[in-house]
């Protein structure tokens, strides 16, 4: 008798969770078709082609020269926050580098750097403004000192 009862129980439980399975089931299926048409109506509003405009190397070169700068001045490596190298114009202006080469990153190098400012660009440097170097030319080495430990 406690064998059937408890075969009773058991099949009363299958079906109970078998029957909330089932729902379970059917409310994905309603949700994806709703996500179905959702995508389906979000596709409608996109481009059907994309299409590019050619345009010449002059071009190119003359949108990422606006902003540039050209000056003359120091590379100096700064022991803050781990390290870095900055720049010090003649005209006093300071700068943390972006983008500097490996190549010229020693500490008194004299140099012309051309590059873009970002001054709403933040770094834990707060050593000066923000240069995007996109050139650099070496005018002066004598002054380089070696013995600078960056790592």
């Amino acid at each position: 008798m406690k064998i059937n009862r408890f075969k009773l129980v058991l099949i009363l439980t299958s079906i109970t969770l078998l029957g909330a399975c089932v729902q379970e089931e059917q409310k994905k299926e309603v949700t994806m078709v709703d996500k179905k048409e959702e995508l389906q109506s979000s596709e409608d509003n996109l481009p059907k082609e994309l299409k590019a405009e050619p345009v010449t190397q002059a071009e190119a070169v003359e949108n990422t020269v606006e902003g540039e700068v050209t000056m003359k001045g120091s590379i100096i490596f700064k022991d803050l926050e781990g390290g870095f190298y900055a720049f010090i114009a003649e005209n006093g202006g300071r700068y943390t580098l972006h983008g500097l080469d490996e190549t010229y990153q020693k500490n008194g190098l004299i140099v012309e750097v051309k590059g873009t400012p970002k001054p709403d660009m933040m770094t834990f440097t707060q050593f000066g403004t923000v240069l995007e170097v996109s050139g650099v030319k070496v005018l002066d080495t004598s002054k380089v000192i070696d013995n600078v430990q960056t790592h």
